[in-house]
C-alpha cells in the first residue's frame, strides 16, 4: 500500500535571503514601467525576467510565482507597517511587522509602485476636463 503524502497540499513556505530580496524589489521598480503598461495576463513574463535576474546573481533560486508572491508579501508588509506607524486611523486590520517588513520599509517607501502612469494620468484629466464643460 502507497503511503499518503498528507502535506501535499501544504503551501511551501522559503525564506528569501535579504539580498535576493533587495534586488527583487530593486528589479521591479526598474520593470514598473513595464508593469504599468502590460496587461496582467502577460505579466508573467516580466516576472519571470525577475526572477532569472535574481538567480544569475544569487545563489537563490526563485521561480516566478516566488518572486511575485514575495512581491506582494513586501507591498503588504510595507502598507501594514505604515498603518502601525500612524496609529491606523482607518482602522484597517494590522498584524505583527516581520523582519523583512522592517528591514525593507525604507527601500519602499516612495511607493513606486502607486504612480500612474503619465499616459492615464493625461486620459483621466481630458476626461474631467469634458465633464466640466457646460
Amino acid at each position: 500500500m502507497a503511503a499518503l503524502n498528507l502535506n501535499a497540499n501544504l503551501p511551501v513556505y522559503i525564506q528569501w535571503p535579504d539580498d535576493a530580496a533587495l534586488t527583487l524589489i530593486q528589479r521591479r521598480q526598474a520593470y514598473q514601467p513595464l508593469f504599468t503598461t502590460t496587461r496582467l495576463h502577460d505579466q508573467n513574463q516580466l516576472w519571470r525576467g525577475i526572477a532569472r535576474d535574481i538567480r544569475n546573481n544569487h545563489i537563490f533560486r526563485p521561480t516566478r510565482k516566488q518572486c511575485r508572491e514575495k512581491w506582494n508579501a513586501l507591498k503588504s508588509g510595507y502598507e501594514n507597517l505604515e498603518r502601525l506607524i500612524n496609529r491606523n486611523p482607518e482602522g484597517y486590520p494590522t498584524r505583527t511587522p516581520t523582519l523583512h517588513d522592517e528591514r525593507f520599509h525604507q527601500e519602499l517607501s516612495d511607493e513606486f509602485w502607486r504612480v500612474e502612469p503619465l499616459v492615464w494620468a493625461a486620459r483621466r484629466n481630458k476626461m474631467d476636463r469634458r465633464d466640466i464643460r457646460v
